[in-house]
């Protein structure tokens, strides 16, 4: 992978998506804060990352993600890492800007916007500052919201 894909491959940790992408259906209710919350977590989760320690990165990917964005992260993984290893690659999430874009108690869509800082051999070392943004399904799993669908925006 070259470097210069390699911060592609990198958002692909993060917006692993499929090409149609289904919104929920407008419902009565508002979604709750905590279907916020959890696209602010997973935002800055996902947009946080070390080459050196990148098992952790993807732990907590994991633990925050079900359904299609989970399987997909997993089977998308081993090239991620390696992508990120080959470059020496690191982020760090500055911040994230998220809002409910529709939803209800069982799922809503978060539009998440997040500045970070990445370091990598591509950037000499120097780090440079940059904003992503995505577009995430959450749905209440057994009370806890998961990520199960990204857009990168």
């Amino acid at each position: 992978m070259s470097r210069k894909t390699l911060p592609a491959a990198l958002l692909l940790s993060a917006a692993t998506c499929s090409a149609a992408f289904a919104a929920a259906p407008l419902a009565a209710a508002a979604a709750p804060e905590e279907a916020r919350l959890a696209g602010c977590e997973f935002g800055r989760a996902a947009m946080t990352y070390d080459y050196a320690r990148f098992g952790d990165h993807a732990r907590r990917v994991l633990e925050l993600s079900t359904g299609e964005f989970r399987t997909e992260f997993e089977n998308f993984r081993p090239n991620i890492q390696s992508g990120a290893e080959a470059a020496h690659a690191r982020a760090q999430a500055d911040s994230a800007d998220c809002r409910v874009v529709s939803g209800d108690d069982n799922r809503a869509e978060v539009a998440v916007d997040v500045v970070r800082t990445v370091t990598s051999d591509e950037t000499d070392g120097m780090p440079q500052t940059g904003r992503v943004s995505m577009t995430v399904t959450v749905d209440n799993a057994d009370g806890r919201w998961l990520v199960s669908k990204v857009q990168s925006n």
